[in-house]
């Protein structure tokens, strides 16, 4: 665990509880974006706002510019939205939107989560801490998203899989759902299943 890891998930801690393990994570390929009623609209802020404008105009001159590479780029786009992320990477969840693993995708793509946060184990509580952090803010902000007992977690076992995924775990939960996170390194995703298994005994 590194120490920024760490110091991240302190103040989340409560009064006596352990930290086992803390790593990034983000949800493993393959899973589907939760449909749009079950999300929590986000509104903007108002330099998200002036932005894309610019950004807007950006993308359009780039297109006159360079037409062939953009409509390139955009039969890419079509043909990867056409196919499910699954049949690429494999299945990434198991379950509907209202189990636990359902419900931990939801909020990994709320409130500007964009499907990442830090995971964080206790021998309380699993979490998972989102980066809120503003465009001109220089430092991470994170905050809560997502928080789980004990026991309701079943286990977690690592499922290496390719090249993207070979930091992948899959966390399991105790009304038979579960979901794939991956870690930027292998051995990360190492010590939280070390960190998982201390938390089941």
């Amino acid at each position: 665990m590194l120490d920024r890891d760490r110091q991240f998930a302190a103040p989340f801690l409560a009064a006596g509880e352990q930290l086992l393990g803390a790593a990034p994570v983000s949800l493993a390929p393959g899973i589907p974006r939760p449909p749009e009623e079950l999300l929590t609209p986000r509104r903007p802020s108002e330099l998200e706002q002036k932005l894309a404008r610019p950004f807007s105009l950006l993308r359009r001159a780039y297109a006159v510019v360079n037409p062939v590479s953009a409509g390139v780029g955009a039969v890419e786009d079509r043909m990867m939205d056409a196919v499910p992320d699954s049949v690429w990477h494999g299945k990434g969840m198991a379950g509907d939107w209202h189990t636990v693993a359902g419900r931990l995708v939801v909020r990994l793509h709320e409130d500007g989560a964009n499907g990442s946060a830090l995971l964080a184990l206790t021998d309380r509580r699993l979490l998972l801490l989102a980066d809120r952090a503003k465009l001109w803010q220089l430092t991470e902000q994170h905050a809560l998203q997502f928080e789980l007992p004990r026991h309701e977690v079943a286990a977690a076992h690592r499922n290496a899989k390719g090249v993207t995924q070979r930091g992948r775990l899959d966390l399991h939960f105790r009304d038979g759902s579960w979901v794939g996170v991956t870690t930027p390194l292998p051995s990360a995703a190492d010590e939280l299943a070390a960190a998982f298994q201390a938390f089941g005994s």
